[in-house]
């Protein structure tokens, strides 16, 4: 069987809770990873796949001493914003940037925070900015709308969707005046119109949460509606929303088929 190597940079920690149910986000990772590969084994005409995952703390700038053997990068979610002027932020920006440039065949995905600091590290070149939106914060479960590229590449694990139902929580976006060529976006919402950005063979972002279930992102509510002073109707609605179903069985598999070049050969 072979391995899929992951170096997964945590760039939040998780609440009190969610760490002693789910650990922190490399296992919340991890956990949805697995059955994707399950899934991908499963078919007889797949090669087996196990999956290798290390987790490192971004936050602390701890990194892999080496990335030999690594065949995918993937950055989590953040409280923080891609623009703020942190030490660690910097790091990690200067850090995809030299994976993406040195590194061609570590593929790099990104959640969230993680799609938003790929897309300012790579794409400052076409202008591209992070900020807060101005339509405020997306949350709950939305509904993305494929672009016809995007769902292309991926049409084996989509299965005939035009959507993904992703769990989101996210008042910062992606302004990119001008899509570099060999790239997409992957989806929109009404909220949102880069909902993430692929490049065969090399990049794949979310603006949502593909590695949030319900549990993890009403947790995640119950602390970011206070500390950001919404109401509790508002609190209440969001969390609401979380309780809705969700694609994020098919938002991984697209993942891993991205990891394991699948994407590139179609």
């Amino acid at each position: 069987m072979s391995p899929l190597t992951v170096v997964v940079l945590n760039c939040g920690y998780t609440s009190p809770v969610i760490t002693k149910v789910r650990g922190q986000y490399s296992d919340i990772f991890a956990d949805i990873l697995q059955p994707a590969l399950a899934r991908h084994n499963a078919n007889p005409e797949n090669a087996e796949v196990e999956l290798v995952l290390r987790g490192y703390d971004a936050i602390q700038q701890i990194y892999p001493l080496s990335l030999d053997g690594v065949d995918a990068l993937i950055i989590t979610g953040s409280p923080n914003g891609a623009y703020e002027d942190l030490a660690w932020i910097r790091t990690l920006l200067a850090y995809v940037k030299s994976v993406y440039t040195h590194r061609p065949a570590i593929k790099i995905y990104g959640s969230c925070f993680g799609h938003q600091v790929v897309c300012a590290a790579l794409f400052c070149d076409v202008g591209v900015v992070v900020r807060k939106d101005p339509n405020g914060f997306e949350l709950g479960v939305q509904t993305v709308a494929l672009t016809d590229a995007f769902a292309a590449h991926f049409a084996p694990c989509l299965g005939g969707k035009r959507a993904l139902r992703l769990q989101m929580l996210h008042g910062d976006h992606v302004v990119l005046p001008k899509v570099p060529d060999g790239t997409y976006v992957v989806g929109t919402t009404p909220h949102c119109t880069n909902q993430g950005i692929y490049q065969a063979g090399r990049l794949l972002t979310y603006q949502g949460h593909p590695e949030f279930d319900t549990f993890l992102n009403t947790e995640c509510l119950k602390i970011v509606g206070p500390r950001k002073g919404w109401s509790d109707v508002e609190t209440a609605a969001a969390i609401v929303s979380a309780q809705k179903e969700d694609d994020a069985a098919t938002a991984t598999d697209i993942i891993v088929s991205f990891f394991l070049g699948e994407d590139t050969s179609l």
